[in-house]
């Protein structure tokens, strides 16, 4: 499946021959670009009044046309010789389309295609600057904590444990997930106990107990949900407390969790790795901690491969936000502001 991204044009245009790119000079028209090459789009066509389906490279003159001022039956005549042209250069059953333009434009072009979106329906043309230029930020503001983070010293299984600070703040990348041209973060996490951060990852990576890490035990539902094991109902259940052992043990086949247990093991330290940061406050950490998981979420930008084993989750947000997450998604991501603070700590 391609992506295919159809931005309408607009009347202001220079007034010379120009590819058409660069022809249409209106702010709407401008962010609706950047933002369309900041979908990483497999292609990028003009919805041209004048002259139908335009690639971005192909010079054209300027012209006073529109089709808000057209008859409907020009309208489908219009459309249906689009139609045709994207026949010619895309799959309109397979590829998915991202209409970045006004109802006139796709109302008759939709009924021919099967996969689309319309991420700014109904919304007038101060609200859609609004929601591009928000948008915009957002993508930029991962971006940079990418690129922040990628280029910390990275550790992976086996560590020392001395590389490791007291207090702070880890993100996990994974084998085979890439964003903004970098390994992607699939995971941020801290500690809200004193001089524990080193105790956390090892409870990640090394200490078989799901009942002592989310993040284990996500890892094994997504392994077992891959599997159709039905063991998955066993592994549900905590047995953190002596209640829950004196209740559940009985119901556990604790040679199959074992079995599990040690496949998590291999799964995370064959394939994960990670940074560290100090971060010695408590508050603090839990806030940064939350607004580095939220800009993530909130960025489109950020979507799992298709092997990513996320996939597999029986957890919706996790399989939503392609990050082995739950909590703290979709709240207060960073301002610049905040994000050249986060930058003096590191």
């Amino acid at each position: 499946m391609n992506k295919i991204i159809l931005i309408s044009c607009v009347s202001k245009k220079l007034l010379y021959n120009s590819k058409a790119k660069n022809l249409y000079v209106s702010p709407l028209f401008k962010y609706n670009l950047k933002y369309a090459n900041s979908l990483n789009p497999d292609k990028i066509f003009i919805l041209s009044a004048k002259y139908g389906l335009v690639d971005l490279e192909l010079e054209i003159e300027p012209y006073n046309k529109t089709l808000n001022k057209m008859k409907k039956q020009e309208i489908e005549e219009w459309s249906e010789k689009v139609i045709n042209q994207l026949k010619e250069q895309t799959d309109l059953q397979e590829d998915e389309f991202i209409f970045l333009a006004g109802d006139m434009y796709r109302k008759f072009l939709i009924p021919h295609i099967k996969n689309y979106k319309i991420p700014m329906q109904g919304l007038g043309i101060g609200n859609q600057l609004k929601y591009l230029k928000e948008s915009l930020e957002k993508k930029e503001i991962c971006e940079q904590l990418h690129k922040i983070f990628n280029s910390l010293k990275r550790i992976s299984f086996p560590f020392n444990e001395e590389e490791i600070p007291f207090n702070g703040i880890y993100i996990l990348f994974e084998k085979g997930e890439k964003a903004h041209d970098r390994d992607r973060i699939v995971r941020v996490g801290t500690h809200t106990g004193e001089n524990q951060l080193r105790s956390r990852i090892k409870q990640h990576f090394i200490h078989e107990n799901k009942d002592r890490s989310i993040f284990r035990k996500n890892i094994g539902r997504a392994i077992l949900n891959k599997n159709k094991d039905d063991f998955i109902k066993q592994w549900e259940i905590d047995l953190t407390t002596k209640q829950a052992k004196d209740l559940f043990s009985k119901d556990i086949d604790f040679e199959k969790q074992k079995q599990i247990e040690k496949l998590v093991t291999k799964y995370i330290q064959d394939n994960f790795s990670f940074v560290v940061f100090r971060i010695d406050d408590k508050d603090e950490r839990l806030k940064i901690e939350s607004k580095i998981i939220s800009s993530i979420s909130l960025c489109d930008r950020c979507k799992q491969s298709l092997n990513w084993l996320g996939n597999y989750s029986p957890k919706e947000k996790i399989k939503e936000s392609a990050l082995w997450l739950v909590n703290e998604l979709y709240k207060e991501p960073f301002n610049h502001q905040e994000l050249e603070e986060l930058k003096k700590t590191l």
